[in-house]
């Protein structure tokens, strides 16, 4: 048997193994741990010198372990953050821990990384701690804070597009209230005009009817050219204002949510759609009061001309050969023109103002032949194939006016002008001598020429003037003058 002092430093020296073997097992595992983190684990000493890394430094910065052992921490820190981390070394002496600060170092490609620090001071003399990258996280930071300032630019710079934009509208609103009020005007005005024309026209005297007349136009024709000539800039200006507001659309097309209630409110869609319309449409109106103020000028001039014997076949030739450009016809169809004169008289009459007369007669039947030529309607009373049971061939029709003068009782004289053209109803028959009144499309006529014609022959000659017509087989006018004024 074995001493029992023997045996009991057997199993002393047993549990010594044991203990070293666990001791060993147990750093083995630290070492591993420690080596395998994510965050750089180091130990420094109290001047900063390092005595201590992991993977972890290596796969952040670059650098071997090896290569950065003894070596100070600030070698590797950004110039501005050396003077932090001597303050933490200062602070480290008085504190048992420091965490949370944040440092810059330089990776071995130059690139800045940010870690932060979180240490704790160990005897003897010794720091250990670790550094956690927060690179992501600071560069996400800056993102953020670069986002937030660009945020609040962009917030400033459309508020200011908002107050652009709202002023904008305010002066789009002005004009548009001004185009209104103009429009009325010229609503206001036309209307006074065809009271007036209407109440001329029926004056006793056309020595006073032409000077009241002409005092008019003149008078009107002022405003007129006024409120014409503005709507030429108002049509710049709104035209400038609309393609502004396309540049806002198409540079700024997601405004801000008050914008957006405001556009559906104002329908800005059909608010762009519409008022360049109303531009034209007031254009137009204010061409057409121009046209008539021409018309009651030519109007006001009739009783100028001084009376005299004329022949009338001379007159209806010149007013042909002024016409004959229009008697070409449409398709390389020619108007055709029979001339049925029989011996007349000189006429005594004003000339001029006969000749108006038959420039707006052979106007018109030109207009009617040449609306049947396209199988168009003056009036859109019949349709296209009303034409085709009217004339089964079509295709041999010809355009046709006709001019017949005779003496009827050796006192007068009559002048006949009949068309094939498309012709009228009763209805529009009836109303053709009106002032203002017209079959034509909007733009093509002031429904004064057949007016002032009856004027002419019957108050100015004492003549007459008439008119029938069947719809789709032509019309035809007769005038009858007086040889002589003088009876």
């Amino acid at each position: 048997m074995k001493p029992e002092f023997l045996v009991d430093n057997e199993l002393h020296t047993q549990i010594q193994y044991r203990l070293i073997e666990q001791i060993s097992e147990s750093e083995r595992r630290y070492r591993e741990l420690v080596e395998n983190l994510r965050e750089i684990v180091f130990k420094c000493d109290k001047a900063g010198n390092i005595t201590l890394l992991n993977k972890a430094w290596t796969l952040t910065l670059g650098y071997s372990a090896s290569e950065c052992l003894n070596r100070p921490i600030d070698d590797y820190l950004h110039a501005e953050d050396r003077e932090l981390w001597l303050n933490f070394l200062t602070q480290i002496d008085t504190k048992q821990d420091l965490a949370c600060w944040e440092l810059r170092f330089h990776h071995k490609n130059t690139e800045i990384i940010w870690l932060e620090l979180a240490a704790r001071s160990e005897d003897p003399g010794e720091i250990c701690g670790s550094l956690t990258n927060i690179t992501d996280r600071k560069r996400a930071q800056a993102a953020l804070k670069e986002a937030n300032e660009a945020l609040q630019m962009r917030i400033e710079q459309l508020r200011v597009e908002n107050r652009e934009r709202k002023q904008t509208e305010a002066t789009l609103l002005q004009s548009r209230e001004q185009l209104k009020q103009q429009k009325q005007q010229l609503e206001a005005t036309l209307k006074e005009l065809k009271q007036t024309q209407a109440k001329l026209i029926h004056a006793e005297k056309m020595s006073g009817l032409g000077m009241l007349v002409a005092g008019i136009a003149h008078e009107i024709n002022n405003p007129i050219n006024f409120i014409y000539g503005n709507i030429i800039h108002a049509n710049e200006y709104v035209k400038d204002l609309l393609d502004l507001i396309y540049l806002y659309q198409q540079h700024y097309s997601t405004p801000v949510e008050e914008i957006q209630k405001n556009i559906k409110k104002i329908d800005l869609n059909f608010l762009l759609a519409d008022l360049p319309q109303i531009m034209s449409s007031m254009q137009m109106g204010a061409e057409r009061i121009s046209e008539i103020v021409l018309s009651l000028r030519n109007f006001s001039r009739l009783d100028e001309a001084e009376i005299k014997p004329v022949d009338i076949h001379e007159g209806i030739d010149s007013t042909l050969m002024i016409l004959q450009s229009r008697l070409n016809g449409i398709n390389h169809i020619p108007i055709q023109v029979i001339k049925e004169y029989s011996k007349l008289p000189r006429v005594e009459c004003y000339a001029g103002q006969l000749n108006q007369v038959f420039m707006n007669l052979l106007s018109n039947a030109i207009d009617a032949v040449l609306y049947y030529c396209a199988s168009e309607l003056i009036n859109g009373e019949i349709q296209h194939q009303v034409m085709y049971e009217v004339d089964k061939e079509q295709s041999s029709f010809t355009p046709t006016i006709k001019i017949h003068t005779e003496v009827i009782a050796d006192e007068h004289v009559a002048v006949r002008i009949i068309d094939n053209g498309i012709g009228m109803t009763e209805e529009i028959r009836k109303q053709i001598f009106d002032p203002f009144f017209t079959t034509k499309p909007v733009g093509k006529g002031t429904g004064l020429g057949l007016s002032i014609s009856y004027q002419i022959v019957v108050e100015k000659h004492g003549g007459m003037l008439e008119c029938s017509s069947e719809l789709g087989k032509g019309t035809e006018f007769l005038i009858k003058l007086p040889v002589s004024l003088s009876h």
